[in-house]
């Protein structure tokens, strides 16, 4: 009887202490990864999550700047740590839906090396041109493109960022090959088209809206399945005319896979509750951005579609593997 009740006994004791620290998660500070440098975006959004994270959770939320190859160096980082709700990632459509197609091998996989808590923010993109241009709808932007074959070139914010993907999306549902100018951001891209000397652009809202109130910059549309808040006069993609057309930049909380399931649904009914909190869609839309929230499993199917998605479009565009070579 000693050799059967002793071991199991064993074995109760010494997962008592792990249930105990489970049930009572979180007993000490959490680390929010941030793939990038401070006062991007991603930074932005992340430090505010954080604070009201901290404040509901009781234990302190602190951010990890973990910036390097396009937000690979920070995924990393948290594809191999301990799975136990300590170490997380607010991570956005790049690093999680783009870069295995884009850059192939990348150190991690975002389906298979992650788990998906919650799908937070979402900014949808707008896209701009100048009055210079005398073009002021999409099928107006379409029919200029083809009228010159191989001469026409447009601004990104960079390689495989939003603006990028935006217009390789666009290019593979109109059949169009116009040719991408990067920059190193969306900020400096801008006066580029408002300029006129890059015919347009995708840009995400918040940046755009400034130029766009000015009347610097003439909109067409936006990327979203619904008009976007900022500007709810302006057609999106789909209304202008291209029929399917839908995307935006996203944010979402992930951690290590295997991660224990109430933890999980700790921290998604918490985000979820922040996200609903009156301060919380005033801060963010403020900034220009929309709340989302989901259950771990809605983000879970959101992110293999992402991935589907881009791996198309990007394959279909001959781009497959060939990011920063």
């Amino acid at each position: 009887m000693k050799r059967i009740f002793l071991p199991a006994l064993a074995a109760a004791v010494l997962a008592a202490p792990a249930a105990e620290a489970q049930g009572n998660y979180p007993s000490r500070p959490i680390e929010l990864v941030v793939a990038y440098a401070p006062g991007g975006a991603t930074d932005i959004i992340g430090r505010f999550l954080a604070a009201r994270m901290q404040e509901k959770l009781g234990q302190p939320v602190v951010v990890d700047n973990r910036a390097g190859a396009t937000g690979q160096v920070g995924s990393q980082y948290v594809a191999r740590a301990k799975p136990d709700g300590y170490t997380l990632q607010i991570a956005v459509q790049t690093t999680h839906a783009v870069a295995p197609t884009f850059y192939g091998s990348i150190g991690y996989d975002p389906i298979k090396d992650f788990t998906p808590i919650i799908r937070a923010v979402g900014a949808p993109l707008v896209l701009i041109t100048n009055s210079k241009l005398g073009v002021n709808s999409l099928d107006g932007l379409i029919k200029y493109i083809k009228e010159r074959p191989g001469k026409v070139s447009y601004a990104t914010g960079g390689t495989g960022d939003g603006s990028h993907l935006a217009a390789l999306f666009f290019n593979n549902m109109t059949g169009l090959d116009p040719v991408y100018i990067p920059h190193q951001g969306e900020g400096p891209a801008i006066p580029q088209v408002i300029g006129g000397h890059l015919p347009y652009m995708f840009v995400l809202v918040p940046t755009a809206a400034p130029f766009i109130e000015a009347k610097q910059a003439v909109p067409l549309a936006v990327t979203g399945e619904k008009r976007s808040q900022r500007f709810p006069d302006i057609p999106t993609v789909s209304e202008a005319g291209l029929k399917g057309y839908w995307m935006e930049t996203w944010w979402g909380i992930f951690g290590p896979a295997k991660m224990p399931a109430d933890v999980v649904a700790k921290l998604n009914q918490t985000l979820n509750e922040i996200l609903k909190e009156p301060e919380t869609v005033a801060k963010i839309n403020g900034l220009g951005y929309e709340v989302r929230g989901s259950t771990p499993d809605e983000f879970a199917k959101f992110v293999v579609e992402e991935n589907r998605k881009w791996a198309k479009v990007i394959t279909d565009q001959g781009l497959a593997g060939k990011a920063g070579k």
